[in-house]
């Protein structure tokens, strides 16, 4: 990518992360289940009318049986609250059904589409975020945004139409009534939402967001309980984690500040209003308007219930907040701009991967430059080393190469078609990677090793497998290849583990292989094994491999040396120790280090064999 190209893709524009924002995205995200969110609505409407009318029958049945105490009338009144009943039923049932529906639904597409759009992002986007704050984002997060599609949009909808039918039928009955219960509902379903969202309005972020914190560091705590208890740094551990429990006591106290007032003037109002209706209703008893035994007892059960819907909608405030916030912390996420976007739909086909360097410049941040204007040829076929201090750049080439970044200016070429000619998928297909840090699934032996090939044949496993030396182990398990290897591979060695990645890499069959400090952190004997597998797997293809140890790269083809970013020396071992330069000097220092630890072992040796006389 040019510099013209780098400039471009930093003029970003900023999403809209506020409050309606959010909201109009969630009711966008939900278009595709409209149809059955609006039958969800009108069940729930229907619901709640037939509650009311149920409630009501039955409170104004007493004195129609007092007036009239046959067997008609009570025949009468039962098959009424049966048929009530059977249609409170029919729309509750179809209400909860199409509600969790609509709900489950759109989480499912929420999380594919939280996924589709981090998967892009790595590992530029996601190296700062925590694994524990990306769980909790992902899971939980999701399922708080759960209760706006299944508790919030409907009942915030019927807390509006179900008390304007019921006024407009009170008014029918009597326009005192209307105008008594009007303040009430008022109260209920406008002001009571509007001060429970003020009051917790500064705890429901911070909350979320706290979480977050608290999942991330139980995450870690867990991964790395071994080395807290072994150093002694349990306490400390658990001081911060009182902290992180105060700083989510704080949130937490803000809802439910909420929640209590919610509650508090909810029971006033259930208390108030009927006492208004009784009081303006005898005044109509004593005129003779209405009927102190069949229709007192129905206002004041119609003033109960009318409630019902305004209590949902004040119910689901707090859930209403958590699902906004939730959302947002899921948006920030998958709103962010790739490091690199394909440009292409289709690739060029490579016959000879060589690989070019063309005065590449990059830097992880705007300041800094890791590389600084590299270049260099590497043939088709070909081992080429690429050493240096810590720092020199060594890991970057390859992360370039993989198009996980894009240079600031120069080119890089595969077969000489730079790296954006190619869709990103098929550039990746190119190339197998081998590291000192290969990630391994909790799961099988042989899943792992299909990660190098989807869909690979059980044959092509355990011959993938025997090329890596793993097939005698593997014949020793009981489970052979359907053994788990645990949690990052906790199960087995880290000999077992690199050979795991070795054998994905064979499976892979690429052209091109990245090994990074693939054999460093081995003991001797462990890493003369995987050197073993690491040259048949090396066998046709162009290598680079990325190493500090230099022992592991002397019969390279070609030994790239980088020094502060550029190359300082390039030659096979013999001629870079000849120049007597950076690469000898590099040289004479590992040597010195080893000289130095086999001192220290006979230092050790002799000292025990001392002790062992002396006893």
């Amino acid at each position: 990518m040019n510099t013209s190209t780098a400039s471009t893709t930093t003029e970003r524009i900023t999403p809209d992360h506020s409050h309606w924002a959010i909201l109009k995205r969630l009711i966008v995200f939900m278009k595709p289940l409209n149809n059955v969110m609006v039958l969800s609505t009108f069940a729930r409407t229907m619901k709640l009318l037939f509650k009311i009318a149920l409630i009501a029958f039955a409170a104004g049945a007493i004195g129609r049986y007092l007036q009239a105490p046959t067997s008609d009338t009570i025949w009468f009144i039962t098959g009424m609250l049966v048929m009530y009943a059977f249609f409170l039923g029919l729309f509750n049932y179809i209400e909860t059904f199409t509600g969790h529906y609509v709900a489950f639904s759109l989480l499912a597409l929420l999380r594919n589409e939280f996924y589709d759009k981090m998967e892009p992002l790595a590992p530029a986007g996601t190296a700062m975020l925590r694994t524990g704050d990306a769980v909790s984002r992902v899971i939980n997060d999701c399922e708080r945004v759960e209760p706006f599609y299944a508790h919030t949009i409907a009942p915030a909808i019927t807390a509006f139409v179900v008390p304007a039918v019921v006024l407009a039928i009170l008014y029918q009955y009597a326009p005192v009534f209307m105008w008594t219960l009007l303040p009430f509902v008022i109260v209920m379903v406008v002001i009571l939402p509007v001060l429970t969202a003020v009051i917790g309005h500064d705890g429901g972020d911070e909350w979320r967001a706290t979480q977050g914190e608290v999942n991330a560091f139980l995450t870690d705590s867990l991964q790395g309980l071994r080395d807290t208890i072994a150093f002694g740094y349990g306490d400390a551990r658990a001081r911060t984690a009182w902290r992180l429990g105060e700083k989510l006591q704080r949130g937490q106290d803000f809802l439910v500040r909420a929640d209590s007032v919610q509650r508090a003037i909810t029971e006033f109002v259930f208390c108030a209003a009927p006492l208004a209706m009784m009081y303006v209703g005898w005044d109509l008893v004593q005129q003779g308007q209405l009927d102190p035994l069949r229709d007192i007892p129905v206002i004041v059960a119609i003033t109960l219930t009318v409630f019902y819907a305004a209590t949902g909608l004040n119910n689901v405030v707090n859930d209403y907040k958590v699902s906004i916030i939730s959302a947002r912390r899921l948006f920030e996420l998958m709103d962010q701009r790739p490091a690199v976007n394909d440009s292409v739909t289709r690739s060029p086909t490579v016959q000879q991967p060589a690989i070019s360097f063309n005065n590449v410049r990059f830097g992880y941040n705007a300041e800094n430059d890791v590389l600084k204007g590299i270049s260099f040829d590497i043939k088709a076929g070909s081992h080429v080393a690429i050493v240096g201090s810590s720092g020199a750049g060594k890991s970057t080439i390859a992360n370039l190469l993989l198009r996980f970044w894009d240079t600031k200016s120069g080119t890089i070429s595969i077969g000489g078609h730079t790296l954006q000619e190619f869709r990103m998928d098929d550039l990746r297909d190119m190339i197998a990677v081998v590291s000192q840090r290969n990630y391994i699934f909790n799961t099988t032996i042989g899943d792992n090793i299909r990660l190098g090939k989807p869909d690979a044949t059980q044959a092509e496993i355990e011959q993938a497998a025997e090329r890596a030396y793993l097939k005698n182990w593997i014949a020793t398990l009981p489970e052979g290849y359907d053994t788990r290897v645990g949690e990052m591979g906790a199960n087995i060695s880290g000999g077992q583990r690199q050979r795991l990645a070795i054998a994905r890499a064979i499976l892979k069959d690429a052209p091109i292989l990245i090994l990074d400090e693939a054999t460093s952190s081995l003991d001797v004997e462990t890493e003369r094994e995987v050197n073993a597998a690491i040259r048949d797997l090396e066998t046709g293809r162009t290598v680079i491999t990325i190493a500090h140890r230099l022992s592991t790269v002397q019969n390279a083809h070609e030994i790239i040396v980088l020094e502060k970013g550029q190359v300082a020396e390039r030659g096979t071992h013999d001629d870079l120790l000849a120049k007597n330069g950076v690469y000898a000097r590099l040289f004479e220092l590992q040597a010195d280090e080893v000289d130095a630890v086999v001192e220290e072992d006979d230092h050790i040796g002799c000292t025990h064999h001392g002790h062992s006389h002396s006893h």
